[in-house]
């Protein structure tokens, strides 16, 4: 009597179900996918932005007696000395041939400087600028003659504590800083802070 067969049968349906079992659950991963990218892509933000603690410029202090200098005279001439402008009020500006900055105020110094002439000291230091004559065309072009001392390698300007150009100083007549201005002065702000000056507003 012939054995009846009793294999099991072919697995091919389980196996073709299982695949389309999982390529259904992989698109819709995918499509679940795309949909949170482009969610997160296009949603508005409405978080704050953090607030971070900005540290003050440094400077010297209001009140501080302003470093002694004595350069070399840009031109050339006696040295420019802070202790000649002792008894009189003094501004002092730091520039450079190469600052843009310090280009666009060089002809309110010079306007200042002629205003002032008996009763306020302007300077000049051309700090950390390898190039003497181009200091010196920038001065002509704005009639500037008033005294420029040479910083070439800015150690004046680093007893300033100076970290960027153009920045000024006004001293009073004791040689205490009164303010420190920083960026580019107008002939306006530099008239107010040295009208205070002589008129001994600031002690």
């Amino acid at each position: 009597m012939p054995m009846s067969d009793t294999s099991p049968a072919p697995a091919t349906t389980s196996r073709s179900s299982d695949d389309r079992l999982w390529k259904v659950v992989a698109l819709l991963a995918g499509l679940l996918l795309v949909v949170f990218i482009a969610f997160v892509a296009t949603r508005p933000s409405h978080a704050k932005p953090g607030a971070f603690p900005v540290a003050p410029v440094a400077t010297l202090h209001v009140g501080s007696v302003a470093p002694a200098f004595a350069l070399p005279r840009l031109g050339g001439g006696p040295p420019v000395t802070l202790a000649a402008t002792r008894g009189t009020p003094t501004v002092v500006n730091f520039f450079a041939s190469w600052c843009r900055d310090c280009q666009a105020e060089l002809g309110h110094f010079a306007a200042l400087a002629a205003r002032t002439t008996g009763h306020v000291n302007v300077i000049g230091i051309d700090a950390n600028d390898a190039d003497g004559g181009a200091a010196r065309t920038l001065l002509a072009k704005a009639h500037a003659i008033y005294p420029v001392g040479v910083d070439g390698q800015a150690a004046t300007a680093t007893a300033y504590l100076l970290t960027a150009l153009p920045v000024t100083f006004f001293l009073d007549a004791r040689g205490r800083v009164v303010h420190v201005a920083l960026g580019t002065q107008t002939l306006a702000s530099l008239t107010h802070w040295t009208d205070a000056l002589t008129a001994g507003s600031t002690g």
